[in-house]
């Protein structure tokens, strides 16, 4: 509310200033004047001489303020009005108050050329009222239908941000309801499938069933990471499953060693977002080109006190298919970190000499 105050006193200062400068430089255009034929003239009988045509164009501005539905008739009435009020305090003022503290500003007393005087006067200075006031009405109204576009610009603005906004949030609810509608297909069935398929296995080959007891691990995981209330889990855990997506994809390419993986360092309470390393070598394998020995799948988690750096890098699949990702993982991957370790966290990926290359740090 002060504010406010402050504000409306500073807008209210301004027009009175200028309204002063004009009377100032006025009343040094008449004295000057005056005194090209009356030397003697001093500049206190010019401001005495000024202040009931100051008075007159005031009072003016009021009355045609008053009626402003009524603007034609009233400003002919207040012209007359206005003119036998001011006139009537004009002569008191001049012939009989002046007079008294020695002040002469007619030589003549005769009321002819007063009324004469007065006329003329009184008609320049309701001129200048009336103009004044027609120009400040038509600047505020101007101002106002400026103010009124920019408001109506800005609800535009507003209703097109509000339209936005509902529309993206229909557009995340379909999403989510897609999301619901494949987890219809029971994840726990899969996973109690797998386990099935898991005995069956070890009665052909072992190393099958181990991998499908990988897999089945790596579902529960994915599954319990949608339950991490604080959204962390434990670098380890991270890695033991990481483990177990690279040891079934190993079967892809055998002994042929198209994958370097590499931990460094000590894990101490580190923690990430869960599937965060997983996400990343999944679409390596999903994408990547891991057929050339000389650019393998090269995955790197180096651990520093405080710091988890995790660091992949694989060849580009050049195929007459074009494959292409949404992104949606390392999307999600992102706003996971932006909730667990807001401003925490680095997280860089590009394509170079056809290369993908991602770097993620986060600082525990």
């Amino acid at each position: 509310m002060l504010r406010k105050v402050n504000s409306a006193n500073r807008k209210g200062v301004k027009p009175f200033l200028w309204h002063l400068l004009a009377w100032i430089l006025y009343a040094l255009f008449l004295h000057i004047a005056a005194v090209l034929t009356k030397p003697n003239v001093s500049i206190t009988n010019t401001i005495l001489y000024i202040l009931p045509y100051c008075l007159t164009f005031y009072i003016s501005v009021y009355c045609l303020g008053v009626r402003k539905k009524k603007r034609v008739l009233w400003s002919v009435a207040s012209f007359f009005i206005v003119f036998i009020i001011m006139a009537s305090l004009a002569y008191v003022y001049i012939y009989l108050i002046l007079p008294r503290f020695g002040v002469v500003i007619y030589s003549s007393k005769g009321f002819k050329p007063f009324i004469q005087e007065a006329v003329l006067g009184y008609v320049r200075f309701f001129s200048f009222a009336m103009l004044y006031f027609y120009i400040r009405e038509s600047l505020k109204k101007e101002k106002n239908l400026r103010l009124l576009e920019r408001e109506k610009s800005q609800q535009e603005l507003e209703n097109a941000k509000l339209k936005e906004q509902e529309l993206k949030a229909q557009q995340d609810k379909l999403q989510y309801e897609y999301a619901f509608l494949r987890s219809q297909i029971n994840p726990h069935f899969l996973h109690n499938t797998l386990n099935t398929f898991f005995s069956e296995a070890l009665n052909y080959s072992p190393a099958l069933a181990d991998n499908i007891l990988k897999l089945s691990s790596i579902m529960r995981y994915s599954m319990e990471a949608l339950e991490f209330d604080s959204g962390k889990v434990s670098v380890q855990k991270e890695l033991d499953h990481l483990q177990n997506l690279i040891d079934i994809n190993n079967m892809r390419f055998g002994e042929s060693k198209m994958i370097v993986y590499d931990v460094e360092g000590h894990i101490n309470g580190h923690m990430v977002p869960p599937l965060s390393f997983i996400t990343i070598v999944e679409n390596a394998f999903k994408y990547g080109d891991l057929n050339d020995p000389r650019c393998p799948l090269s995955i790197k988690v180096d651990l520093t006190p405080g710091e988890v750096h995790f660091f992949c890098c694989n060849k580009i699949k050049k195929s007459n298919v074009q494959f292409s990702s949404s992104n949606i993982g390392i999307s999600n991957l992102s706003k996971r970190l932006d909730v667990a370790f807001s401003n925490r966290y680095e997280m860089n990926a590009e394509k170079k000499d056809g290369l993908y290359l991602f770097h993620l740090t986060v600082k525990n």
